[in-house]
């Protein structure tokens, strides 16, 4: 496995040639396991990473780099600037021209009321500890609201930034955005039952500016085990293997997917959901985004075999997410811990990564789906609660401004 990860751990922004080149690589690899895959191809909104910086308007001008906020545009803009705290933005007076410094990942709602109050930019703070990542906004963002540009800068810069407010700030940020082709490669292998179908997926792309070891070709390598095992023993149920794209541009692949095949969502009865793997000193988790019954399952299941895995019933912010709009329960699997924690940064590299610790993830999976692609009658229904419905609803609204 850590073999096959070594060739797909390399920058894969959706809808870039670095993600095309991704998946011609899982294609033969699905290939060498004796399955012949399609690739459905899909527009998305991208972008390459840029460069920028910010520069404090002193009598001695004091200059600190950042990363552009991908699909937030380019800048170059002298201006004001103010904190705002999250949970004050909805009550922020307008501060029209003025660039606001905000403590954590702009989401739809954070983004709307920056346009609210006639914010003309935006500085992400990044965590202290960390190296300042390449983020990106999501399409809808700047069509609903227009375009402000945005950056991250360090923790450490963002506290000098903040001790000098009284002085006016200059940002500086260039940055290429285009409309790329993203893809998703699908496997098929035919079961003979024709009810409850399982569907199998991990995304193959990463974040602008990192190898994304950990998130997700840990997630890739450990669906090919997986493939492998089911070509060599087909299964009693169907089963389709799906490595999505532009999953890190907001869950675009799963879109694209379930807009696709609606006609044939009903016959899937779950989502095994592979993101976040591989981490050395990490923790195996199941996040049950279905009813208490497929909870009761996995955990007894685990329990019956002394797996270790942490069962929790939630919402997963992947692409299982789309299938829960449909009524399609998930177990998403997962294996975090401090590896996991450089997540979304140019530190998620191979170093974090390790034989053992794939193949922990990757047996639990396979165990599931094996008991599970050749049950007799399914173990669990096949729903979704007004618990988890509520959330899922509320996530899509928050993160996405999008009414399910």
């Amino acid at each position: 496995m850590l073999n096959t990860l070594k060739k797909i751990a390399f920058e894969r922004v959706g809808g870039t040639e670095e993600e095309r080149r991704v998946f011609d690589i899982l294609a033969e690899e699905v290939r060498a396991r004796g399955i012949e895959p399609t690739l459905e191809a899909f527009e998305v909104e991208t972008f390459r990473r840029g460069t920028g910086e910010v520069t404090l308007l002193k009598d001695t001008p004091v200059r600190f780099n950042v990363n552009p906020i991908g699909l937030s545009g380019s800048a170059d803009l002298d201006a004001e600037f103010r904190y705002i705290e999250p949970s004050n933005l909805p009550f922020a007076e307008p501060c029209p021209g003025q660039i606001v410094i905000l403590p954590e990942r702009v989401s739809f709602k954070h983004y709307e009321q920056l346009a609210r109050i006639g914010a003309a930019g935006f500085i992400v703070v990044n965590p202290p500890g960390h190296k300042p990542g390449y983020h990106s906004l999501k399409k809808n963002f700047a069509s609903r609201f227009g375009k402000i540009p945005g950056a991250v800068i360090g923790y450490e810069a963002g506290l000098k930034l903040i001790s000098n407010a009284k002085h006016m700030l200059h940002m500086s940020l260039q940055q290429d955005e285009f409309v790329g082709e993203s893809h998703n490669l699908i496997a098929t292998i035919e079961g003979e039952r024709p009810e409850g179908e399982i569907f199998v997926c991990a995304h193959a792309d990463s974040v602008a500016g990192s190898p994304g070891a950990v998130d997700n070709g840990a997630g890739c390598v450990e669906m090919l085990g997986l493939i492998g095992h089911f070509a060599k023993n087909p299964p009693r149920r169907t089963m389709h293997f799906c490595f999505f794209g532009s999953e890190e541009l907001g869950l675009l692949g799963s879109y694209a997917f379930v807009e696709r095949h609606k006609a044939e969502l009903d016959k899937i009865a779950v989502v095994f959901n592979l993101d976040v793997g591989g981490d050395i000193f990490g923790d195996n988790k199941a996040l049950i985004t279905g009813d208490q019954d497929l909870a009761n399952f996995v955990d007894s299941h685990n329990k019956l075999r002394g797996m270790g895995l942490h069962v929790t019933r939630s919402i997963y912010s992947s692409d299982n997410m789309h299938f829960a709009r449909y009524g399609i329960p998930s177990i998403n699997f997962a294996r975090s811990g401090l590896g996991a924690s450089l997540g979304h940064s140019i530190d998620d590299d191979l170093r974090n990564v390790d034989e053992r610790s794939l193949r922990s993830l990757a047996e639990i999976a396979l165990e599931f789906a094996i008991v599970t692609a050749n049950a007799i009658a399914m173990p669990f229904e096949r729903k979704i609660p007004k618990d988890i419905s509520d959330e899922v609803t509320k996530y899509f609204g928050e993160r996405f401004g999008i009414e399910t």
